[in-house]
């Protein structure tokens, strides 16, 4: 198995076509011929079995903001894997990789919104209810801004010595 850590704007035609359809088996409904949901992520990692992709990671790097104080962010966006490779530690293996990548690089979370939580808790994240506020995008637009409080869905994987502060969450864009 060889994982790839790619910038967006280096995904090729051919790595754009295998991460859209891994998205498209992996995720029914997701919007058509893209490999993004609302926004491009800044990377991604990439797993092949020879030639095939058959695991994915989206990683959007921030700045978000709780009650006004700064904090540097990775974002975890559309893990998935090829039905045929899950049960392998797959998913696990990736988001260690970006963990190994966050704590080298003075990153104080990752964060995530999921509603199935087994994985994540089972991956150190933890689970947190809190205000948050983002820019609420659909299909190519702006919409406004969104208020709204989270319960259960935003998970939280500290990389550092910084706790993760109750406040007001405001992701400084769209909601990953």
């Amino acid at each position: 198995m060889d994982i790839l850590r790619i910038e967006e704007f280096r995904i090729t035609p051919k790595q754009e076509k295998a991460i859209v359809q891994l998205l498209a088996e992996c995720f029914p409904g997701y919007p058509e011929h893209r490999t993004y949901y609302k926004q491009l992520p800044n990377f991604r990692y990439l797993a092949f079995q020879e030639k095939q992709l058959v695991g994915h990671l989206a990683v959007e790097h921030r700045v978000i903001s709780i009650d006004q104080k700064p904090f540097s962010i990775f974002g975890v966006v559309d893990i998935c894997v090829a039905a045929q490779f899950r049960g392998q530690e797959l998913a696990s293996d990736l988001l260690r990789q970006l963990e190994k990548l966050g704590r080298e690089n003075n990153i104080d979370f990752m964060l995530l919104t999921a509603t199935d939580h087994p994985f994540y808790l089972n991956n150190g994240y933890q689970r947190h209810h809190q205000y948050c506020r983002w820019l609420f995008i659909s299909d190519h637009q702006t919409l406004g801004v969104k208020n709204q409080h989270l319960q259960s869905t935003l998970l939280v994987k500290a990389l550092g010595t910084t706790t993760w502060p109750e406040g007001t969450l405001d992701f400084l864009g769209e909601i990953f």
